[in-house]
């Protein structure tokens, strides 16, 4: 029973420790979200923006820090169930991300004149040690959870559910 409080309370202070830098890095990027088109309410494909419209993004954002804040709120609540699944992985012994040490990015964009965020929590996968203390070892593979969120007037509504991404695959994808 002491060793479970104990993995309780360590358990907090990680996700304490990692909910805090989330939030600020999650406000820095989107500090430079772009201002929407003019026309783009009507959902216009838009092509390459203009010299001018680069400054104009860094001076303003166009979502409101109430909204970004309820959106980390939003990524944060979710992001907790994996972070105690993939620690439970960890401590059975089996291949997991490293969830504690994810870096989220988010990618704004707008379509139909919303904005749709793509949030993603990218680690490395690695395999738990077998005497289940300290690190695990590198597979050599990074995984991404991806979130996807669409702003409905004062709320952030998910557009699908979470799911993980292979990032070498998504990266050949692409090319």
């Amino acid at each position: 029973m002491t060793a479970k409080s104990t993995q309780l309370v360590m358990a907090g202070l990680v996700l304490a420790t990692l909910l805090m830098p989330v939030r600020a890095r999650a406000i820095e990027v989107k500090k430079m979200l772009p201002p929407p088109a003019p026309g783009a309410a009507a959902g216009g494909g838009g092509g390459g923006g203009g010299g001018e419209a680069a400054p104009a993004a860094a001076k303003s954002n166009p979502i409101p820090k109430a909204m970004q804040a309820q959106l980390n709120d939003k990524v944060s609540q979710e992001y907790d169930q994996y972070l105690d699944e993939e620690s439970e992985k960890k401590s059975e012994g089996k291949t997991y991300v490293d969830l504690e040490h994810a870096k989220p990015v988010y990618f704004p964009s707008q379509k139909d004149g919303k904005w749709i965020v793509q949030a993603k929590l990218e680690a490395a996968e690695l395999q738990a040690p077998k005497d289940g203390s300290g690190p695990g070892r590198a597979t050599g593979k990074r995984k991404a959870l991806v979130f996807n969120y669409r702003l409905d007037g004062n709320s952030w509504t998910e557009t699908e559910p979470p799911k993980w991404e292979d990032v070498e695959k998504a990266a050949a994808k692409k090319k």
